[in-house]
């Protein structure tokens, strides 16, 4: 069992009964993958292609996606060209030798909290429309971190006094936090908040 603990909160946009956001956890032996997804727009037609895209990664994590994570999110681009476009981080925590590495297009976004939170920016463009030569964004991570994975419907400029007494409570209260603080009722959102803990 993966030494990680994690919780979600995915919310439609004011008028909307489901979310063009998506998200995809999935472990194995070497550690664990999350996918987080923002399908321009919202509605049906955001909602379906972000099902489609959640499918896609899921279907595609056996073959061991991991090990490239530049080329897996072009082949998703080219999979998905031509369809409405999304915002997309992929990241894997690799347990053996705790480094994560990432890579993302658009306006999703991962952080590391603690004493000095680190923001990792996803590249200009949109999967599936046009993007950029993908680079990765990597790092460390010890015991009890956490990290977060916000779309665009959670505000990019946190107000960090608010989110470091936040950040220590549990999962499901800090997630709940992000999304009444900062969350944009006028758009889909999503935050996820992962825990490494042995």
């Amino acid at each position: 069992m993966m030494p990680f603990e994690w919780f979600s909160r995915c919310i439609p946009c004011f008028g909307e009964s489901e979310s063009g956001d998506g998200l995809l956890v999935r472990e194995n032996d070497a550690g664990l993958m999350v996918a987080i997804i923002d399908v321009l727009g919202h509605g049906p037609d955001a909602a379906r292609l972000a099902r489609e895209m959640e499918g896609y990664l899921d279907s595609c994590f056996d073959a061991r996606i991991h090990d490239d994570l530049p080329q897996q999110l072009e082949l998703m681009h080219d999979y998905f060209r031509g369809r409405l476009g999304a915002a997309v981080t992929l990241a894997f925590f690799n347990v053996q030798t705790r480094c994560f590495q990432g890579v993302g297009v658009g306006n999703t976004l991962m952080r590391k909290c603690g004493d000095d939170w680190i923001s990792y920016f996803a590249q200009p463009g949109v999967v599936g429309e046009m993007i950029p030569t993908l680079n990765l964004f990597q790092g460390s991570f010890g015991n009890n971190e956490r990290f977060l994975f916000t779309t665009d419907g959670i505000k990019e400029n946190l107000d960090l006094r608010l989110c470091h007494y936040a950040q220590y409570r549990p999962l499901p209260q800090f997630a709940s936090f992000l999304v009444e603080q900062f969350g944009k009722p006028h758009d889909d959102m999503t935050v996820m908040v992962l825990e490494y803990k042995v």
